[in-house]
């Protein structure tokens, strides 16, 4: 069940989310590795090009490798237990959805 509360929580825009401990974690990762980008976040990414600079520290890093990966392997796990329930159009739904949530470019 847990899984699937992954799946539909992949639907809610990342910055709905309420677990500060998952952000400040990526923003240490992010602001360790790249030391300016503690700067950009303090100052809100208000001066010009902070936006395409932390797009870059972002692409250099392998945040969306490990973002990818864990999204996979959710899915997956997802999947498996909603192929527990009853066979019906909402359980092949929720497959499909996981599908969807693998493949959407954004």
């Amino acid at each position: 069940m847990c899984a699937l509360f992954f799946l539909l929580g992949l639907l809610i825009p990342w910055w709905w989310l309420q677990d500060n401990n998952f952000r400040l974690t990526a923003r240490e990762k992010l602001a360790t590795a790249f030391p300016e980008m503690n700067a950009m976040i303090m100052r809100r990414f208000s001066l010009p090009g902070d936006v395409d600079r932390a797009q870059q520290y972002v692409l250099q890093s392998d945040g969306v490798q490990q973002t990818t990966y864990l999204a996979q392997r959710y899915c997956h796990e997802a999947v498996r237990e909603i192929s527990k329930l009853r066979p019906s159009p909402e359980r092949d739904a929720l497959i499909q959805l996981s599908e969807i949530v693998l493949t959407r470019d954004k």
